[in-house]
């Protein structure tokens, strides 16, 4: 499975639900508590490397679906996967404390039949996690359903916040065909209509839909939008990107990357998205810095909280600072706080930081760079506001690149 964007908690659609409206609160409630502690943090990362705060995990490669945009399900070989005894083990550290946001994905994780007991693992193991994000394909409903029901009410009883989107890359035929799939829309359907009625009832569950554009779906953007409006959906849109940590699709640019009538589609369509959204919502943010990027040459104008906060480890124990950096080593071989603060690593993500970073198209996690980076959020709220109302001036608005 293509891993979508960490699921927004500040980020919700026109329409939507009274659950989505109470988890934004709960979550907003929860950060606010935490700013203090995120300012110093921030400031001190500056001057020294900190713990993580963001974790992504993919738990997997093993998937049920072949997408156009991915090659993970290539890679999928249950025997490389970390067992959850494993990666108990591995999370068994104070270096872990400080994570408190995770994002588990692959592959597809409901493929694993623990899952739920590795979101039990991770309660007990990131004493201040604040929310936990699933990213799932929904193609076998009779399992995920269960799967997903189960972690929901776990996390509900541990006053845990969860988001869990579902895959839809198309109206009907396109979805199956972008998925290689036969009836994956159908099947997608059955997964998305169970969250909703468990979400009506589970304040502490945010669910929605995540869809991923490129150019085979690209006509069909604004199907996926309004289809998702008419079903009360919450939904976000991905700009694909070519990562090998995280998709293994960087051969895949020549043949499916974007031309000049795809970005400008895409630049008009995000703005379009901005429009629609609070300025307040995290997903106003990152339609923003995707027009952002294709209007200036894909020179990154928003801040990330990998650059000096996060972590992302592939289902074989490869530890990496984000999707786009080098392997700082294997879990299972050394301890992931001693890669961490490597000396060598973490000269390593110094020169990531000024070589790779400028142009990173990733919105991994944007929400949390926002609330732990107040001044350019601040700035961005001044400036969507503008665009928002007149979407003409968003050319004449553009921000200089982070440098």
């Amino acid at each position: 499975m293509i891993r979508e964007l960490p699921a927004s908690p500040v980020g919700f659609m026109i329409e939507g639900s009274m659950s989505t409206e109470t988890f934004r609160l709960r979550y907003l409630a929860k950060s606010v508590a935490g700013v203090p502690r995120d300012l110093i943090q921030t400031a001190v990362a500056q001057v020294r490397a900190i713990k993580p705060t963001v974790f992504i995990y993919n738990c997997t490669w093993v998937c049920d679906a072949q997408c156009e945009m991915c090659n993970n399900w290539k890679w999928g070989n249950r025997k490389e996967d970390m067992t959850l005894a494993q990666m108990d083990g591995v999370m068994d550290s104070p270096f872990w404390s400080d994570v408190e946001n995770l994002n588990i994905s692959g592959g597809e994780p409901t493929t694993r039949n623990d899952l739920p007991e590795l979101v039990e693992m991770f309660h007990r193991r990131l004493p201040r996690m604040r929310k936990v994000g699933i990213n799932t394909t929904g193609l076998t409903p009779q399992r995920a359903i269960p799967m997903l029901t189960r972690i929901v009410d776990f996390c509900g009883e541990k006053n845990l916040l969860v988001s869990i989107r579902v895959s839809i890359d198309g109206v009907g035929d396109m979805h199956d065909q972008v998925r290689n799939v036969k009836r994956g829309f159908d099947k997608a359907n059955k997964t998305i209509e169970a969250m909703q009625t468990l979400a009506a009832r589970s304040p502490h569950f945010q669910f929605g839909i995540a869809s991923t554009i490129f150019a085979q779906n690209l006509d069909d953007a604004r199907n996926i939008r309004e289809w998702a409006r008419s079903k009360n959906l919450d939904i976000v849109f991905n700009m694909l990107r070519f990562t090998d940590n995280m998709l293994h699709n960087s051969e895949l640019e020549t043949k499916i990357g974007f031309g000049s009538r795809e970005e400008e589609f895409m630049r008009e369509f995000f703005l379009d998205q901005v429009a629609g959204e609070s300025i307040l919502s995290g997903q106003s943010f990152m339609y923003l810095h995707y027009a952002d990027m294709i209007a200036n040459g894909y020179h990154r104008t928003m801040p990330c909280p990998f650059q000096r906060q996060g972590l992302l480890l592939n289902p074989n124990g490869e530890l990496f600072y984000c999707e786009n950096s080098a392997k700082l080593g294997n879990v299972l071989e050394t301890p992931a706080g001693d890669l961490y603060f490597g000396a060598s690593q973490l000269e390593g993500r110094e020169t990531l930081k000024r070589e790779t970073c400028p142009t990173c198209l990733s919105p991994c996690q944007v929400n949390v760079g926002a609330m732990k980076q107040v001044v350019p959020y601040v700035k961005f709220l001044r400036r969507a506001y503008k665009v928002k109302h007149d979407p003409t001036r968003h050319l004449k608005t553009l921000p200089d690149p982070v440098r």
